[in-house]
């Protein structure tokens, strides 16, 4: 006979958070979208709303044939929604380990699409909320306070074992007034996890890189600006990747040692940085486009443009 609903792969099967409430977390993966946040080739990320609370919505598609030239559709869920269950696993860990993720509440997975249900993130885009305060105040004193604050939460969550491919601007939403307090979150988590380092351990590959694409930013952010933010990881605790370099021992003490493993940790940061910066050019280049602030959603004067994928739904 049939399989019942909650079992069968064409209907798909819904998953909790723990303590969710099953009848709100089916809910919310059913109601209509209020708005588009962003759409591209992968799927969408949608806001509803349940009782005037706004919640993340974001629907995966199957995009890609796999080898042998099978379509991923007919392939074990597993194979064609890691980037959901990967989003799921880390954002389920991250809240146990109180990390500044969104909170996962409910998925459901059919041959078609997978849906993930999460918090409402406030807050925009970290260059994005930058340049607009800049637009208010273009003053030093609290670009300087944001950087150290900013060295300060990149530390917190690279101790706490979030390891991500995909720490771009975009997904570090910062929230607050242009003097603080501050709120800062990392969303966007299909390629991430949530490691547990053994004794000794420190990824340091994964943080360099990590790094490298979060300081990748528009020139409203000066280079200043973005060695203080680094300057302040190390003082908070980062020095430990920097000493993790290969040939410098973590046990290694000698000021002279340290020294040298923190210029070549931060050497390798602003290599990667460029790298990112000449990929983006070249990018731009290709499409013609040659302003100033071009792929970064800001204006010719550097204020934030609305998002052209976004738009409210009747």
């Amino acid at each position: 006979g049939r399989l019942p609903r909650e079992t069968s792969p064409v209907h798909g099967k819904i998953f909790l958070a723990p303590g969710m409430d099953a009848e709100l977390g089916t809910r919310l993966l059913q109601l209509p979208a209020i708005r588009i946040i962003s759409e591209g080739r992968r799927g969408r990320l949608e806001q509803v709303e349940e009782a005037g609370v706004p919640y993340a919505r974001k629907v995966y598609r199957v995009t890609k044939k796999s080898i042998h030239g099978t379509a991923v559709r007919c392939l074990p869920a597993f194979m064609r929604w890691g980037r959901a269950r990967r989003s799921w696993r880390a954002m389920i860990q991250g809240e146990a380990k109180g990390l500044p993720l969104p909170r996962a509440l409910s998925r459901i997975e059919n041959r078609q699409q997978a849906r993930l249900v999460t918090t409402w993130i406030p807050g925009e885009p970290l260059h994005l909320w930058h340049a607009r305060q800049l637009q208010r105040d273009p003053s030093e004193e609290w670009q300087r306070q944001f950087a150290d604050w900013l060295g300060q939460q990149l530390h917190k969550i690279f101790a706490s074992g979030l390891a991500t491919r995909d720490l771009s601007p975009n997904n570090v939403l910062i929230a607050g007034e242009l003097k603080g307090p501050w709120q800062f979150h990392v969303v966007d988590l299909d390629e991430a996890r949530i490691q547990q380092y053994a004794e000794g351990e420190t990824f340091i590959d994964q943080v360099i890189y990590s790094l490298s694409q979060v300081g990748h930013l528009p020139p409203t952010i000066s280079p200043s600006l973005r060695m203080r933010a680094l300057f302040s990881f190390l003082r908070n605790g980062g020095q430990r990747w920097a000493e993790d370099q290969g040939d410098f021992s973590l046990t290694s003490t000698t000021h002279k040692n340290s020294k040298r493993a923190r210029k070549k940790f931060i050497r390798q940061i602003v290599e990667g940085v460029q790298r990112f910066d000449r990929r983006k050019e070249q990018h731009l280049l290709k499409a013609g486009r040659t302003g100033r602030y071009a792929g970064w959603g800001l204006d010719d004067e550097g204020c934030p443009l609305p998002y052209e994928g976004a738009r409210e739904l009747s």
